[in-house]
This record gives C-alpha cells, structure tokens and sequence, in this order.
C-alpha cells in the first residue's frame, strides 16, 4: 500500500469513529430526554395493572377476612390478601405480560376463579368474587 492510500483510508476510519461517537452521544440524549418510568410504557400506557374487587357469601354480604390468592400462571407463583370488613381485596404491581388467576377462600368455602388474560389491556380490574359452599 502506498502512503497516500493509507493516509485516506486513516481518514475514512477516523471519520467513522467521529460519527459512530456522535450517534452514540445523540442515542443517549435523546433516551435521557423522555425518560420512561416503571409504572409507564413507553407508549404513555400503564405498563402494569391492578385487581382488586370484593369477596361475598352466598347471601351477597361482603365478608371479612377471606383470603384472596392471585396467581401469576407464567411463573407460578401466589400472592394473597385478608379481605377487610368491607370485603375488599386489591393487588397492585402486576404485570400485563402475564396471565393470573384469582379465587377467594374461607372456612372450607371456595369462589370460581376468575381468568386475568395478557390480552385484556384494561390496566384497572375489579372482580366479585362469590363464596360457596
């Protein structure tokens, strides 16, 4: 190779790491700029979603201290929540890639489980869940 080919090609890389640094710097400006939140996809939706309702016996009273469980089907496992006096249970965090599956307990008494599908993309459920015996 001839110095004058050498030379140029220098030139070609030099300016190609030139560029490469400034898309580099202008990638992480413009990620900076508009800064995407936990609770917030990048689309400005909630990237998670609650459940929440309230647990009744049969005569349609809201009953206390029931035991809500919430089932992530992807991996299995279970969170649960004591309802209160009102009957009120409510699980927050979850994620809308996942399927779940919600029922009540108490005492021997088992609600139907209710389906919680990813392709529901209502970020906000509430659910009645029935007791019976």
């Amino acid at each position: 190779m001839t110095t004058t080919t050498m030379t140029t090609m220098s030139k070609r890389l030099a300016g190609a790491l030139a560029l490469s640094a400034a898309l580099l710097v202008c990638g992480v400006a413009v990620v900076s700029s508009s800064p995407v939140t936990r609770a917030q996809s990048p689309t400005g939706q909630p990237a998670v979603r609650t459940v929440e309702g309230t647990v009744n016996g049969k005569d349609g009273k809201p009953i206390e201290n029931a035991v809500v469980y919430i089932k992530d089907t992807k991996t299995l496992s279970i969170k649960s929540y004591l309802t209160d006096a009102k009957g009120y249970f409510h699980f927050g965090q979850l994620s809308l890639s996942s399927d779940y599956d919600v029922w009540a307990e108490l005492n021997g008494a088992k609600s139907k489980t209710k389906s919680v599908s990813m392709f529901n993309s209502k970020p906000n459920l509430s659910y009645t869940l029935k007791l019976s015996e």
